[in-house]
Order: C-alpha cells, then sequence, then structure tokens
C-alpha cells in the first residue's frame, strides 16, 4: 500500500521506470508513447541524463542560495538567456518554482506597480472563462474553469471574466462567418463597467489551454486587446506556461501576433520536467520603475531562483538552441495538424481541429452539424484517454466543460518537441483505433 496521498484514489497508476526520447516505460516494461509530453512539460525528451551529469560535474559551485540573501550566477545566466529570445520589451525575469507561483506574481506585482505609482484604487483583475492559471486560490480565481473552481468557491477572490477567443462555440461568430473580435471588444466593455480607473491587469493565456484545449485567436485578438489595455492604462499579462518556450515553433507564442505584454509569465517547457521551474517576465516600463526607485517587491518564495533549478533550466536553454528546438514546432506541427485533419474527415464525431506548432487541440461532438456535445454521462473524453493508454499512447484529457459548462469533450496532444513524422503517426493512427471503437 502507498504512503502517497493521491489525487485520485479511484485511479490505479502505473510506476515509472525511466523514460527516453518521447516514450515513458513503466515498472512492468510497458512502453507508452508520451503524446501530452506529461501534461506539456517535456520538451525537450525524456532520459537527457546529460542535464544531471553536467549538474553533478558542477557541484558545490550549484549550491542552495536564498536569493534575497544572495543572487548566484546561474539565475543571471539564465535570465540573460531567456531574455535574448524574448520579445525584446522583456528587460527581467523573476523565476519560481512553477506555473501557478508565476501567475501569482504576476498578479501581484501588478497590484504593487498601480499601488507604488499614485493608483491604490487599481485592485481589480480581468480574465476569461474557459482559462486555467494555476490551481492556488488567487490563480484559481483567476481561471475560468468552473469544475475546478466550485469546490473553492467560497475562497475565490473577485475576479471579472469575459468570454474567450473560442469561434468554434462563439455567440458573436455564429452568424457573421468567423471571428468579429467582438470577445477582445468585451474587455474594453468589462473596463469601462467596472470602472477603469479600479483595473490593474488583463491575464489571457496566449494559446487556450486544456479548459477548451487549444484555441488560437484571430491574427487581430491581441492588437485589440493590446489597444484596449493602453487606452485604460491596465496591465496585459500572457500566460504562456503551456503554449510558450518553443511549443508553437516561436521561444514565445506571443510574438506571432505582433505585440508585446506587460509581463509573460512561463512554466513547464522551460525546466522539461528535469527540475521545477517557472518565471515571470517583466517589461522595461515596470522593470525600470522599481529599479529606478530601488523599490522592493513585497514577494518572494523560498526557492525563487532556486540554484539547481535554474543550472537545470540553462541546460535545457543550450539543448534547445543547439538543436533548434524553440522552432522545430512549427515544422513537425504542420504535420500533425495535416494528419488530424484528415482523421477528421474519417470520423464525424471530430467537430474542430485546432492549435499551432505542437499544440493541438481535439473536440469531439455527437453532431457535426449542431455541434451537440456528446451527454456528459458517455464519458466520452475519458473512455478514450484510457483507451489510449491501453493502447501505449498517452493524451491529455481535456476538462469537461467546455460547452461553457454544458459538456463538451476535447483532448490535447502536445508532445516533446524531438516527437517526428512516423512518432506522430502512431499517435494519430492509435487515436483513430480509438474513436472507430468508441463510435
Amino acid at each position: 500500500m502507498s504512503s502517497i496521498f493521491s489525487r485520485d484514489y479511484a485511479a490505479e497508476l502505473p510506476v515509472l521506470a525511466h523514460g527516453s526520447g518521447v516514450y515513458i516505460h513503466d515498472a512492468d516494461g510497458k512502453a507508452y508513447l508520451d503524446g501530452m509530453g506529461s501534461a506539456g512539460v517535456v520538451g525537450i525528451g525524456h532520459g537527457r541524463t546529460e542535464i544531471y551529469r553536467a549538474l553533478a560535474e558542477a557541484g558545490n559551485t550549484v549550491t542552495f542560495a536564498y536569493t534575497a540573501t544572495f543572487s548566484h550566477p546561474w539565475q543571471e545566466k539564465l535570465a540573460s538567456s531567456i531574455l535574448s529570445v524574448a520579445p525584446e520589451e522583456m528587460k527581467a525575469v523573476y523565476f519560481v518554482s512553477g506555473g501557478s507561483e508565476a501567475n501569482e506574481t504576476a498578479l501581484k506585482l501588478a497590484r504593487q506597480y498601480h499601488l507604488d505609482r499614485g493608483e491604490p484604487q487599481r485592485h481589480k483583475i480581468i480574465s476569461r472563462w474557459q482559462s486555467y492559471h494555476g490551481v492556488t486560490i488567487a490563480t484559481l480565481s483567476l481561471s475560468g474553469r468552473t469544475s475546478w473552481r466550485t469546490p473553492y468557491t467560497p475562497y475565490l477572490l473577485p475576479v471579472i471574466h469575459i468570454a474567450p477567443p473560442y469561434e468554434y462555440r462563439c455567440a458573436y461568430c455564429r452568424d457573421n462567418g468567423g471571428c468579429t473580435l467582438d470577445c477582445a471588444d468585451e474587455l474594453e466593455r468589462a473596463i469601462n463597467l467596472e470602472g477603469p480607473e479600479t483595473v490593474a491587469a488583463f491575464f489571457a493565456e496566449t494559446i487556450v489551454g486544456t479548459t477548451a484545449s487549444g484555441l488560437v485567436p484571430h491574427k487581430d485578438y491581441y492588437k485589440r486587446v493590446r489597444e484596449i489595455c493602453d487606452r485604460y492604462g491596465v496591465l496585459f499579462v500572457a500566460d504562456e506556461v503551456l503554449a510558450g518556450y518553443g511549443r508553437t515553433g516561436k521561444p514565445f507564442a506571443i510574438s506571432d501576433w505582433g505585440v508585446a505584454p506587460d509581463m509573460i509569465t512561463c512554466g513547464k517547457a522551460i525546466g522539461s520536467g528535469y527540475a521545477p521551474l517557472g518565471a515571470v517576465l517583466v517589461n522595461d516600463r515596470i522593470t525600470e520603475f522599481f529599479r529606478e526607485g530601488r523599490r522592493r517587491f513585497v514577494h518572494g518564495f523560498t526557492f525563487s531562483g532556486h540554484p539547481a533549478s535554474c543550472f537545470i533550466g540553462q541546460q535545457v536553454f543550450d539543448i534547445m538552441s543547439r538543436e533548434g528546438l524553440f522552432t522545430r514546432p512549427a515544422e513537425i506541427g504542420q504535420y500533425l495538424a495535416t494528419r488530424l485533419r484528415q482523421l477528421q474527415q474519417r470520423h464525424a464525431c471530430i467537430g474542430d481541429v485546432r492549435g499551432k506548432g505542437l499544440y493541438a487541440g481535439v473536440e469531439f461532438v455527437a453532431n457535426r452539424a449542431t455541434r451537440e456535445p456528446f451527454p456528459t454521462e458517455k464519458a466520452f473524453t475519458s473512455r478514450l484517454v484510457t483507451m489510449m493508454r491501453e493502447r501505449g499512447v498517452i493524451v491529455g484529457g481535456g476538462v469537461p466543460g467546455a460547452n461553457f459548462g454544458m459538456g463538451g469533450d476535447h483532448i490535447q496532444i502536445t508532445p516533446p518537441y524531438i516527437v517526428t513524422e512516423e512518432e506522430i503517426d502512431i499517435i494519430v493512427d492509435t487515436l483513430d483505433e480509438v474513436i472507430t471503437a468508441l463510435t
């Protein structure tokens, strides 16, 4: 009997033995193709033992340092490396241990920035429904994932939520033949209804995560968001914990929209699972305000800028740079998208195929013409994910409720950046087999 307090006592999980490339092997000798990239974390692939050899060789130069007392060369070096591939407006990096901490940090930094500038009334935050920003109480408050919010509703902060850029199910777009950008304009309406002088920041996943897997906004969406935020003095925070750090084929996904946010939060692929690591990239305006005023940010985690995590993050950066992995997902991702669209032609239950690079989302429907979702009791997604796993392929089951809380089945396909066309074929062919069995 395990001594671990389980995430889910209804699930019996295999025990990991080792990983190699895009495969995870369990203690019984079974291999699983990691089409989920272990929750979108693993970019450089499993089993890169050179990372830990480098850490061992570095010895006590990577000793722990509490970063309120010492800086250390590994966070300095990694920060410079990340900024070298980030939008040029980003000027500083605040390291944390993961995505939830990154968004919590950005939330507090937005508040203190306005407070220190003499605008204490700016405290309200706007985010979107069908979003996910983390599992702490503050970041769950930001999130628009209703199924995860419900148990903790009494504790949640009063964050304002607006419609996501969900063209497949958008009431604004339904009768207009495509995106109208009304979902972006809803941000301006929310700001005005709340009082522009009271709004501190707008948080958005650049590409929507597992609450509605793989939603890619219209090409002008973030330009409109940036204009609205600038008009009312609201900070724009781009959450790239899942979609960033190369997954779309750019070091940061927001670059495809040609705008710069005030902060970018990242995690997952920044450490590729080899260490707990996340970061907040801060733009020049905010950075210089704190630097020139010699201000103290009233915040900090014990393990912020953890030396071993930053050292490993630098090894991940070096591997990605050397092997072209910041850009490879754009090329190989086209093959994944093509195979999934071919599959859509074979199966009427595939309503929507979306995403960018090596982040693909597939939404399933009971009726393609009406876009009616499967009944919740059918448990379509969980059955599909289980059957895929039984066949040795892991995909991510999207959180129920993509259809604005009224059902909705979808999966996330986010393999490591080193995935080959042959391995993508295995993922898609297995998905084909399972859908056939389910329908």
